[in-house]
């Protein structure tokens, strides 16, 4: 059975194209089959981080009826693929986009869909169209205040929502903590990504971060959550982070929510 997730954010800035694309690759690197599929359907970008400067076909031609949906699937690589969005688009209708997607299911093991960053018919339509969400938010007031907002519409729309992935963390003390967002969202966060460049350089060489530095902090973190998403084990290889881990016997709370994600225990 193709697994369907949605992620959302009511922001831009947060680095949910980014997520996208380095979850996607993770989960690849399990050997899963993966699509991103960019429903961004005003200001999509998705393709640029896999190289799709200009395709030829995508997934505007699909919901117009001018090609199928299978036709405009790209190969990143064996176990990675992506249907971009036409950054010269015409106005659609964004919730033929589960008709479409109904399609494709049966011939992947997982499908992302990177959503519009506002709360419009096309975020409404990735909502519709996904089996579960991750929103991905960031440690501040105003991107938490949105992110609570992003849950209050999923939650109407009775679409569960697996967790939260935190992004570009600073580590600073200004930041809200991630009890204070769990607290605020009643969500929990199952990914702590720290802030780093070395996210936009693997954009800039249209390769996602796993892939490009696979023993990068942000890479280890992603991969953290892809296995507990498939519920599989995975133990950070990094020597020094096992010398560590000997050291510090402290647990932060996104690691406890990932492995009862890992388990099939959530307790949300």
């Amino acid at each position: 059975m193709t697994r369907v997730i949605g992620i959302i954010s009511i922001k831009g800035g947060v680095g949910k194209t980014s997520c996208v694309a380095q979850l996607g690759g993770a989960l690849a690197e399990f050997g899963k089959s993966v699509l991103l599929i960019d429903a961004n359907f005003s200001a999509p970008n998705l393709g640029f981080h896999l190289g799709l400067v200009n395709p030829k076909k995508t997934l505007h031609d699909a919901i117009k009826g001018n090609t199928a949906i299978e036709k405009t699937v790209y190969a990143y690589n064996k176990n990675l693929h992506v249907i971009p969005g036409s950054l010269l688009n015409d106005k659609i209708n964004p919730f033929l986009l589960k008709k479409h997607l109904s399609k494709l299911r049966g011939a992947y093991d997982i499908i992302l869909i990177d959503s519009s960053p506002n709360l419009n018919h096309e975020i409404l339509a990735t909502m519709v169209s996904a089996d579960e969400l991750i929103v991905v938010t960031n440690p501040d007031v105003p991107t938490l205040s949105c992110t609570m907002h992003a849950v209050k519409e999923a939650l109407r729309k009775k679409i569960p929502i697996t967790g939260l992935i935190l992004n570009k963390v600073r580590n600073k003390e200004f930041e809200l903590s991630i009890e204070d967002i769990e607290d605020s969202c009643g969500v929990p966060v199952i990914g702590c990504l720290p802030e780093s460049v070395a996210v936009p350089e693997s954009i800039a060489y249209t390769t996602p971060l796993p892939y490009h530095k696979p023993m990068h902090d942000v890479s280890i973190e992603m991969k953290k959550l892809a296995a507990a998403l498939i519920q599989q084990d995975y133990k950070d290889p990094r020597f020094f982070s096992q010398i560590r881990k000997m050291f510090d016997k402290s647990v932060r709370k996104d690691e406890i929510n990932r492995e009862l994600l890992r388990l099939g225990k959530k307790h949300w």
